[in-house]
């Protein structure tokens, strides 16, 4: 395996297209800020049922993406899968930028994003806000660090990789459990919420992983053994059979409690039924496996590049349906006791999101984008050619 690294040359035609690209989308996202800056969230769809909108779905989405995207990483770190070791550097560095593009978006979307000092000076700790302010900015420390370690003191990387592989998962824990403490939203409410969370990370990021890999290898010319691929394949599949059967027992258990009859039968039947069964269930998780365990498609690099798109858009319809529908449920204001009020009691939420919000998501993107290009031209991030050890092959296939 050569584990010889280099940055792409960056000058043909075709990679300045997509800085200009990943540019143009920057600048969309900015003045989409501005413009909501001026005027107010109120030229936004969301309103006082709907508080998180369209923003808040692209950056949580980046954000779990960020944490699924140091998977290759930690494969060789912490499970000594040699084969990618090469794709260390890559995977750490997709984390920071994918984190980068997410906190964006997330700060922008803030109704006074001016004041976030205030929030540092004043924190709560009982909030999972708060204590996401320390997951965030400790993750991407640490994967710089691991980054660094890589580059120059390789006896660290270890140490650096167990680290940054422990942290992803209590970051993503936190980022599940935003929502699933809220005992008030009965959609969101759940202890399978925050596992659940972890294992859609770990399938975004790796679909994101081999779609990132085929595109640059590509488009640089350069050799990348499908034996690669066909074992990011396996690890994928895997992954998405553990959302589906976190899926299976969320419903199970709740099913099985009638306390939470109306909100599963809204769930599956509802006025969000339609993302569910189409975003979450068919185009997240049974679509992408159905082409997977094909044996002619599941061969093809066309067709696991195909179930990898589905996955990275079915991440964003999970979490848009986590937030806009367990928003848009009636909120239980007090469980367990009844109460009455001439405002809304019963009413279901809802929400239309606006081309400036669909904008601002984009500008995140934009920034994602536009770091990794820089990031692949002037750092070592790719391997020159990657390689599989000699004689070894993925134990599965189709």
């Amino acid at each position: 395996m050569i584990d010889e690294f280099a940055a792409i040359e960056g000058r043909s035609q075709g990679y300045w297209k997509l800085i200009a690209g990943m540019g143009l989308l920057l600048l969309l996202g900015a003045a989409a800020f501005i413009y909501i800056e001026v005027n107010g969230h109120g030229v936004t769809g969301m309103n006082n049922s709907v508080v998180w909108g369209l923003p808040h779905i692209f950056a949580i989405s980046l954000l779990v993406m960020a944490s699924g995207s140091l998977n290759l990483g930690s494969m060789s770190t912490i499970f000594a899968v040699k084969q990618f070791k090469q794709f260390g550097r890559f995977s750490a560095f997709l984390a920071i930028v994918l984190l980068a593009g997410g906190l964006t978006v997330l700060t922008l979307d803030l109704g006074r994003p001016d004041r976030m000092l205030l929030i540092m000076l004043h924190m709560n700790f009982r909030s999972m806000f708060t204590w996401n302010v320390f997951l965030y900015s400790g993750f991407t420390v640490l994967c710089f660090l691991y980054l660094w370690s890589m580059f120059q003191f390789p006896q660290f990387t270890k140490a650096a990789g167990s680290a940054a592989f422990a942290w992803r998962f209590v970051l993503t824990t936190g980022t599940g459990s935003i929502f699933g403490v809220i005992h008030a939203r009965e959609v969101f409410h759940s202890a399978i919420t925050a596992p659940t969370f972890v294992a859609v990370s770990l399938t975004s990021g790796t679909a994101m992983s081999i779609l990132l890999l085929l595109a640059s290898f590509r488009f640089t010319e350069r050799e990348l053994d499908r034996r690669l691929l066909f074992a990011l394949r396996n690890a994928l599949i895997f992954f998405l059979l553990l959302v589906l059967y976190l899926l299976i027992v969320e419903k199970f258990t709740k099913f099985y409690s009638p306390a939470f009859y109306d909100v599963e039968s809204w769930i599956l039947t509802g006025s969000y039924a339609w993302l569910y069964w189409g975003g979450v269930v068919l185009l997240g998780v049974l679509g992408p496996l159905a082409v997977l365990f094909n044996s002619n498609l599941g061969n093809q690099i066309g067709g696991i590049a195909f179930a990898s798109g589905m996955v990275v858009l079915g991440l964003f319809c999970f979490v848009g349906f986590v937030l806009i529908a367990g928003q848009a449920y009636p909120m239980n204001m007090f469980p367990g006791y009844e109460a009455a009020s001439i405002f809304q009691d019963g009413v279901e939420g809802s929400y239309a999101p606006t081309l400036v919000e669909f904008m601002l998501g984009l500008g995140g993107i934009g920034v994602s984008g536009l770091l990794y290009l820089l990031g692949i031209r002037f750092f070592r991030l790719l391997p020159k050619k990657a390689t599989a050890p000699e004689g070894w092959d993925v134990a599965w296939h189709p």
